[in-house]
């Protein structure tokens, strides 16, 4: 009886030897397996100025404000290197950890200002006026999603008539 009984207890703890294993094995195979390095010319994740807070990259806002424009080639190409141009000073502003947050930011901001005069010389007039109207539908989306921008004031309260 005491042979069957210790036949069985070694079945078990042969049994959790082998699950306890397995979910080693299962975690180890999990922390060593990192994604393959992304093909030569591709970036890994998002692109810098591409996802989240940073907007699109530059070939897809082209190509956007092309078809809400109406950008012939030319201005789309012109379009195009600008923002190109933007956003690589944009990263440089980035990197510069030298610089206090609020003189990053004050460049940051002149820097869009820059890249929006620059814009704006490439447009007809026409497409300036669509231009300006898509730019305030966008800070209007920022500012229902909690962007850092202050909400206009209250209007004013009237004064109660007698």
């Amino acid at each position: 009886m005491k042979s069957v009984m210790r036949m069985k207890m070694f079945r078990a703890a042969a049994v959790l030897l082998c699950g306890a294993g397995l979910v080693v094995s299962a975690a180890v195979a999990q922390q060593d397996s990192a994604p393959p390095p992304p093909p030569d010319g591709q970036q890994q994740g998002p692109p810098m100025a591409m996802h989240g807070r940073r907007g699109m990259d530059p070939e897809r806002r082209a190509e956007m404000m092309q078809r809400q424009l109406g950008l012939n080639a030319d201005q789309t190409a012109q379009v195009k290197a600008i923002m190109t141009d933007g956003q690589a000073k944009m990263e440089a502003l980035r990197a510069n950890t030298s610089l206090a947050p609020e003189d990053r930011r004050a460049q940051a901001m002149a820097m869009h200002e820059d890249m929006q005069a620059k814009i704006r010389a490439v447009l007809t007039p026409d497409q300036e006026k669509e231009f300006d109207a898509m730019q305030a539908r966008m800070r209007g989306r920022r500012g229902r999603m909690g962007g850092d921008e202050a909400p206009p004031p209250p209007p004013p309260a009237e004064a109660p008539q007698s």
